[in-house]
């Protein structure tokens, strides 16, 4: 008699993903607490601390200064740094200009410096200052040899950036007389806006508007020959009319305080 034929056999079905990893949980904790652990050591491991950064680039401004504006943790993961924020509490020292962090490896760091360089000194009615090629107000005082002045009762506060534009105007000025060799200081623009300076035995020249004054500038060195002796009475070269300048000078030399009746010559 033949056997009755089996049923279909029972199909087994597969495990979730979530059912599989359920069995190996106690693993995967124990695996993070690991990876915690080891990423805690890490990152207070002696051979990734920042240490004792060395400074580069430095002139003006001092080693001590740099850290203490860094304000680096000697004892922390030098990856573990925003160098960036680093960086910009280093230039906010007026004398910066920019500072990179370079991380060493492991460990180890070096901040290089930039430093701006002094162009002028600014002097209103009531301050001086120190300012370089970006009016940025580097140092109270004088700390250079070319001076910028203006009328006003301006503060210049260390650290900022003055964003005048009597300054440019005379900051421009001086940059395009800079070559002639006469080493032109105490730029100043008359009542008129019209620009001025001196020589260094303090002669005043008068330029008047800032147009062809490298033209106006070379007459300087011949009015000077021309005068010979007389230089030592001059007390200022108008080169406002570059075709007829005026010699201004003073007459009886044996005057005590030197307060001479003027007189001009017409070249």
């Amino acid at each position: 008699m033949p056997s009755p034929s089996a049923g279909p056999t029972p199909r087994r079905s597969k495990p979730s993903l979530l059912t599989r990893l359920r069995r190996y949980w106690i693993v995967g904790l124990v695996a993070a607490v690991v990876l915690v652990v080891a990423g805690r050591l890490a990152a207070r491991a002696e051979m990734f601390q920042a240490g004792a950064p060395v400074v580069d680039g430095n002139v003006r401004v001092s080693r001590a200064d740099v850290l203490a504006h860094a304000g680096l943790d000697a004892r922390g993961n030098v990856w573990l740094l925003d160098a960036r924020a680093v960086e910009r509490r280093v230039e906010t020292i007026p004398y910066v200009a920019s500072a990179r962090l370079v991380r060493g490896f492991p460990g180890g760091a070096r901040i290089e410096v930039r430093e701006r360089t002094p162009e002028g000194c600014v002097r209103s009615d009531v301050a001086t200052a120190t300012i370089d090629a970006q009016q940025r107000v580097l140092q109270s005082g004088c700390a250079a040899t070319v001076v910028y002045r203006i009328r006003s009762l301006a503060e210049f506060p260390v650290g900022s950036f003055l964003h005048d534009p009597d300054i440019a105007k005379l900051q421009a000025d001086a940059r395009a007389l800079a070559a002639g060799g006469h080493h032109l200081s105490d730029f100043a623009l008359d009542e008129y806006g019209e620009l001025e300076a001196a020589l260094p035995g303090g002669i005043r020249v008068r330029f008047g508007d800032d147009g062809d004054l490298g033209a106006k500038e070379r007459l300087i060195g011949p009015i000077l020959t021309a005068l010979g002796g007389r230089v030592a009475t001059v007390t200022a070269i108008d080169l406002r009319a570059p075709s007829t300048p005026v010699v201004e000078h003073r007459g009886g030399a044996s005057t005590a305080k030197g307060d001479y009746p003027q007189q001009t010559d017409t070249l």
